[in-house]
C-alpha cells in the first residue's frame, strides 16, 4: 500500500508498529532498521548497516506532556522555511551533550555535510505532536549547521549545554514513505543513487547544491500589473497627478496620507530636505487601549516612474537604519520587483509596502477623490 506524508497533515500514532491504525511507527519503521519508539531524534539505519549515518532521520518535537520530559522549546518557522531542533542533552553528572545517542547521530550528519560527503546526507522527516495520539508533518528538511549553545532546564534551572541543529524545510509538498524503506535497503553508494533518482525533486536539487526552500509567502507576490492601475482608468489618471509632483511634495502628501487615518492614534513627521538620516518620515502608531503599545516607524517616499521598479537596494538602505523594535514603511508610486518582495518576506523584515495601486486605494477610502483628481483643497493645503 501506497503511503505520503503531506506537509501541515495529521497522521495517528499508536506507538506500536503493530496496530494497524499507526500511521507513524508503522509506516516509517522497516524491520533491521534499528528505530527505536522514543521521543525526539529517530535514525533509521541501512538494514545491512554498510554505512555508518542513517538511512533517513525521523525527528519528532513533543507539545505535548508525556513520560518523557522536554526541558527546550524548538521552533518551526514556516513563513521562513527554517526549524531550529534541540539536541537530546538533559541534565546528567555523568553525561556530556555528546555522550547522548541523538547528539551522536547529529554530529555524524554534520560532519558529513562539513566534508562535503552529500551522497550520505540522510534526510530529514520533522513531526511535531501537539497531543497524545497524532503527529503532524512539517516537512522534508536538510540540516544547515548545528552550533552548540547553553539552555536553561525549565525545570531544574540548571544550564545545560547541548546542540541546537538548523534545519531548512524543502518546497516539497509530500514524501513517499517507499523511497525511505528502498533507502534503508540499499547495499552500496550507488544503489543510493539510483533510487534518489526516484526522490522529490527537492531533495535531488539539494544533492547538486541547491536548497529550495519552503516558501508559505509566495501567494503575497505580487505581479507588475497587481501593483499598478490599468492604464487609460481613473485610478491611473489620479496616481498620474502623484507622478507629476516633486520628490519633496510627494513625501508631504505620503505624512499627510497617514496623518488621516483615525482608526489608530499617531504622531508622523516629514524629515527635513536635507540631512533627513537616510528616511524621509518618522512618527509613531499607538495601539488602543488596553494594549496601549507604541510603534515606533521611518519611512521612506519614492516617487518613481510606472517603468522603474524599487530594487532591493532601496529597501535595504531603509532597513539599515532601522533599530531594535522599530518598523520600515516604504511608500512608492511604482511597484516592487519580485525580488525585492521575495527579500522582505523571505528575510523577514519589518517593512510595509505600499505601491502605486495602494496610494490610490488609501486616497479613495479617505474620500480624497473627486472624479479622476485628487481633491484640490486638500492637495493645496499640504502643498
Amino acid at each position: 500500500m501506497e503511503h505520503k506524508y503531506r506537509i501541515g497533515h495529521e497522521y495517528v500514532d499508536k506507538g506500536a508498529t503493530r496496530n494497524t491504525e499507526d500511521q507513524f511507527l508503522r509506516w516509517i519503521n522497516l524491520k533491521n532498521s534499528g528505530m527505536k519508539n522514543m521521543s525526539g531524534i529517530r535514525p533509521l539505519k541501512y538494514i545491512t548497516r554498510f554505512f555508518k549515518a542513517p538511512a533517513y532521520l525521523v525527528l519528532v518535537t513533543s507539545n505535548t506532556s508525556s513520560g518523557e520530559r522536554n526541558p527546550w522549546d524548538d521552533i518551526v518557522d514556516f513563513s521562513a522555511g527554517n526549524i531550529l531542533y534541540w539536541g537530546d542533552a538533559k541534565f546528567n553528572t555523568e553525561k556530556k551533550y555528546n555522550d547522548f545517542e541523538g547528539n551522536q547521530v547529529l554530529e555524524v550528519i554534520n560532519h558529513l555535510i562539513l566534508e562535503g560527503k552529500f551522497e550520505h546526507v540522510p534526510p530529514i522527516l520533522h513531526f511535531s505532536k501537539p497531543k497524545k495520539g497524532v503527529v503532524h508533518f512539517n516537512g522534508l528538511c536538510i540540516m544547515e549547521k548545528i552550533e552548540l549553545t547553553w539552555f536553561i532546564d525549565k525545570e531544574t534551572g540548571k544550564p545545560i549545554k547541548n546542540y541546537r541543529c538548523h534545519l531548512s524545510i524543502l518546497d516539497n509538498e509530500e514524501v513517499d514513505v517507499s523511497w525511505l524503506h528502498n533507502r534503508a535497503r540499499a547495499t552500496s553508494l550507488d544503489q543510493i543513487k539510483s533510487i534518489d533518482e526516484m526522490a522529490p525533486i527537492t531533495w535531488k536539487e539539494y544533492k547538486k547544491g541547491k536548497i529550495n526552500k519552503l516558501q508559505v509567502w509566495k501567494h503575497k507576490i505580487k505581479s507588475t500589473s497587481e501593483q499598478l492601475p490599468q492604464e487609460g482608468t481613473a485610478d491611473a489618471q489620479i496616481l498620474e497627478q502623484l507622478t507629476s509632483l516633486s520628490p519633496y511634495e510627494f513625501e508631504a502628501v505620503t505624512v499627510a496620507l497617514f496623518k488621516q487615518l483615525k482608526d489608530v492614534t499617531h504622531s508622523i513627521t516629514q524629515t527635513r530636505l536635507t540631512k533627513d538620516g537616510g528616511f524621509d518620515f518618522k512618527g509613531h502608531f499607538v495601539l488602543p487601549y488596553p494594549l496601549s503599545y507604541d510603534i515606533h516607524f521611518l519611512g521612506e517616499a519614492k516617487k518613481f516612474s510606472k517603468k522603474n521598479g524599487v530594487q532591493p537596494k532601496h529597501i535595504s538602505r531603509l532597513v539599515a537604519r532601522l533599530s531594535r523594535g522599530e518598523y520600515g514603511i516604504f511608500v512608492t508610486t511604482s511597484f516592487y520587483t519580485k525580488q525585492t518582495q521575495e527579500e522582505v518576506y523571505n528575510d523577514g523584515y519589518p517593512i510595509k509596502l505600499f505601491s502605486g495601486i495602494d496610494l490610490v486605494s488609501l486616497l479613495r477610502e479617505l474620500r480624497l477623490v473627486q472624479g479622476e483628481n485628487i481633491n484640490k483643497d486638500w492637495l493645496d493645503s499640504v502643498l
